[in-house]
C-alpha cells in the first residue's frame, strides 16, 4: 500500500511540475506545441537560417549577448510602433506567424526561436 501512495505521489507531483513549465502563447500543453519540440525545432531553425556558413550570422558570432538582440527583435516584430533593433534584417528569413504566401501552412519560425534563445541563453 505505501509502494502504491508513494508512485502515486510521484506522478503527481510530476503533473504538477510539467504544468508550471509551460509558456504563454502559442507553445503550450494544450493545442500548441510541446515545449521540448518547440525546443528542438528553434534549435533546428536557428542553425539552419540564422546561424549557418551561408546564413547572415556565423556560429562564433552567437552568444548570450547576440541571442539577447535577436530575442528583442522578435518580441518588437507585433509592436506598432518597432523600435529598430540590430537583429530586424536577420530574423527575416524566418516564417512570422501571420505568414506570407511562401509561409503558408508553415509553423510561427519565428516563436519557436524565439523560445529556443530564451530557454538555451536563460534570457
Amino acid at each position: 500500500m505505501r509502494r502504491v501512495i508513494s508512485v502515486l505521489t510521484l506522478v503527481l507531483a510530476g503533473g504538477l511540475l510539467q504544468a508550471s513549465a509551460y509558456a504563454s502563447g502559442s507553445i503550450s500543453a494544450g493545442k500548441g506545441i510541446n515545449p521540448r519540440d518547440a525546443y528542438t525545432m528553434g534549435k533546428a531553425l536557428t542553425f539552419q537560417k540564422l546561424v549557418c556558413p551561408s546564413c547572415p550570422l556565423q556560429k562564433r558570432d552567437l552568444d548570450r549577448d547576440r541571442a539577447l538582440s535577436l530575442k528583442n527583435s522578435l518580441e518588437a516584430r507585433d509592436e506598432a510602433e518597432k523600435p529598430g533593433t540590430p537583429d530586424d534584417e536577420h530574423i527575416n528569413a524566418l516564417c512570422p506567424g501571420a505568414g506570407g504566401s511562401s509561409c503558408e501552412g508553415k509553423p510561427d519560425e519565428q516563436e519557436l526561436v524565439h523560445f529556443y534563445l530564451t530557454r538555451r541563453y536563460k534570457l
